[in-house]
């Protein structure tokens, strides 16, 4: 088997941190630069403006992979997942309802929520476009970029380190504070379970039951959302009294505490179920089966690169501008 790898993977093309930051700028650009292109020609429909960002989220990692001659199945780990995986999947975005809905509470008392009025917008066109440029695409094209180019590409380097800059990485490129302590909660339990599977399949099946069910519950209560957007949707506009607001803390942390167990034990039963280890998977030595998967790299390496700066850069500007404009 080790000989297999070897002459299969032994002087492949791999995707380095070099590369994966260009990948991350470069879609960082254009996805804003799509937005800011509509606006200026007039365009200011939400479907188009969101559908822009999102094709170029899809695109330009697949694109960058094709382009660097990696393999793209093998980078992105391309495979299939078993019916335990699926279900684990989707008892994982369930119990971390909870903790997202008290990190989006803790944010809401700084900043209006980002999300509202974008899928009020959404709703108008219709449930199965909602669904198509909220939860079908991001779900595959943000899975492709942020587990696939950004934390593969990392993770040669450092795996452990891989695991937690992805994270907040994936939080910043939402580009508002509203969004960002969640997202980086959901980008580092997307890449446990990643490797708990050892498929991107898995992240992207997370990613979809996450926004789908939000997507499904809000298009049944679309007035409401649109009155919200109306309104600076806040904790403050929504909880009138100190009494509501301490009660809906208490109640949703309450909730949030005990959740967090069960999301680490149905991570453990993941890999437990595929046969694979945590303590292995992030150790930078890898198995021999997986050394040629995952090629090893120079130590001198730097993941930190003029790419990765301008990225951040982008993203923190971006994300002052959409808080406080």
């Amino acid at each position: 088997m080790e000989e297999y790898y070897r002459n299969y993977f032994e002087g492949q093309p791999e995707l380095n941190g070099k590369t994966g930051n260009r990948i991350l700028c470069v879609t960082t650009v254009v996805m804003i630069g799509i937005q800011f292109l509509m606006i200026f020609m007039g365009i200011y429909d939400t479907l188009p403006l969101v559908l822009g960002t999102q094709l170029s989220v899809l695109l330009i990692p697949i694109i960058g992979a094709l382009i660097s001659g990696v393999d793209v199945k093998e980078t992105f780990k391309l495979r299939p997942i078993s019916f335990k995986t699926v279900v684990f999947s989707f008892l994982i975005i369930l119990c971390s309802y909870p903790i997202v809905a008290l990190l989006n509470l803790v944010s809401m008392l700084f900043v209006e929520n980002a999300v509202v009025g974008t899928a009020a917008g959404l709703y108008n066109h219709g449930f199965i476009v909602s669904m198509l440029v909220m939860a079908v695409c991001p779900a595959i094209g943000e899975e492709f970029l942020m587990r696939g180019v950004v934390y593969r590409s990392y993770q040669k380097k450092s795996p452990k380190l891989a695991l937690v800059l992805s994270a907040v990485i994936f939080g910043l490129l939402h580009m508002n504070f509203n969004q960002m302590p969640y997202a980086i909660y959901l980008g580092l339990i997307m890449v446990l379970m990643m490797e708990a599977s050892d498929s991107i399949v898995t992240p992207m099946l997370m990613h979809f039951f996450m926004n789908g069910i939000s997507t499904l519950s809000g298009f049944f209560s679309e007035d409401t959302l649109e009155d919200m957007s109306g309104a600076a949707y806040n904790v403050e506009n929504v909880l009138v009294s100190g009494d509501e607001m301490k009660y809906a803390f208490v109640s949703v942390g309450i909730l949030a505490a005990i959740m967090i167990p069960l999301v680490i034990l149905i991570i453990k039963a993941a890999f437990r179920v595929n046969g694979r280890k945590m303590s292995e998977v992030f150790e930078k030595k890898e198995p021999a089966y997986s050394r040629y998967t995952l090629p090893e790299v120079d130590d001198g390496e730097n993941i930190v690169d003029v790419w990765l700066i301008i990225a951040l850069l982008i993203m923190f500007v971006m994300t002052a501008l959409n808080t406080f404009m």
